[in-house]
């Protein structure tokens, strides 16, 4: 699969950000609002859908599956600002040495409304976060890469494109950054691509928050995880054999989810 990559500089073919998003500023104050953030549901949905990266993988990943979630809060109505939060949920990092149940890598980001379209600002992805070998780092929307070949309603700081780290799914926003991650041990490559969630499209996986909970226990296979918790998140396993992974809870509350 030939994807055309923009970096740095838009392609003057295609319209920077994204213009098909059906919600402006009608996305503050609107109605069903379940999380009460000041967003309307539906909005917050478009959002998450609308920016949700495309993925990289390796030809060697040998651990694809998950059961992505999101939330959506508001930064700034003044300068039409949000943040939305994609909860990855591989089920395992299959890493060789550092291979452990569940897997909550994530990525933030920012992006505001303008002029009748949505443009990307920022985006924190997660690699490692808060262990030895942390590589988690904000990026500019000119240090992302964006695919403009298979969806003409994309454009430069519409969706990134995003390298995930073989078996241990770290992101990273280049392949030569991913090559330097965790102390030399990431690696990617431009094998296979698939957006975060190519099934369920994010549909009925708004999380909410951690103070309005709309999705926090999650039964899948007869096992339970609550990811909205400061409590293990095991991926929807545990293998007695293996360590389970701290959860999403202490992410969340850091960054104010």
């Amino acid at each position: 699969m030939l994807l055309a990559l923009l970096v740095a500089m838009p392609d003057k073919a295609h319209a920077d950000g994204l213009g098909h998003i059906p919600y402006g500023d009608n996305c503050w104050g609107g109605t069903p609002d379940a999380d009460r953030d000041g967003l309307a549901d539906a909005c917050e949905y478009q959002l998450a859908y609308g920016f949700m990266p495309l993925f990289w993988f390796d030809g060697g990943e040998s651990g694809h599956a998950r059961r992505p979630y999101y939330a959506v809060k508001s930064t700034s109505f003044a300068t039409r600002t949000v943040q939305i939060l994609y909860l990855d949920t591989f089920f395992d990092d299959t890493g060789v040495t550092t291979g452990h149940d569940g897997d909550p890598e994530f990525q933030i980001f920012e992006v505001h409304y303008s002029g009748g379209r949505w443009y990307l600002d920022w985006a924190y992805l997660s690699a490692h976060r808060k262990s030895s070998c942390d590589s988690s780092a904000w990026y500019s929307y000119s240090q992302l890469e964006y695919d403009t070949a298979s969806d003409a309603r994309n454009g430069y700081r519409g969706w990134p494109v995003l390298y995930v780290a073989e078996d241990k799914h770290a992101t990273y926003n280049t392949l030569s950054t991913c090559d330097q991650g965790c102390f030399l041990q990431d690696y990617c490559s431009r094998h296979t691509s698939q957006f975060l969630d190519p099934a369920d499209r994010l549909v009925s996986r708004n999380v909410g928050s951690t103070a309005v909970q709309l999705i926090n226990s999650v039964t899948l296979n007869g096992k339970t995880e609550r990811l909205l918790d400061d409590a293990p998140f095991k991926g929807w396993d545990d293998q007695w054999h293996r360590p389970n992974s701290e959860g999403y809870g202490r992410h969340l509350k850091d960054f104010g989810f």
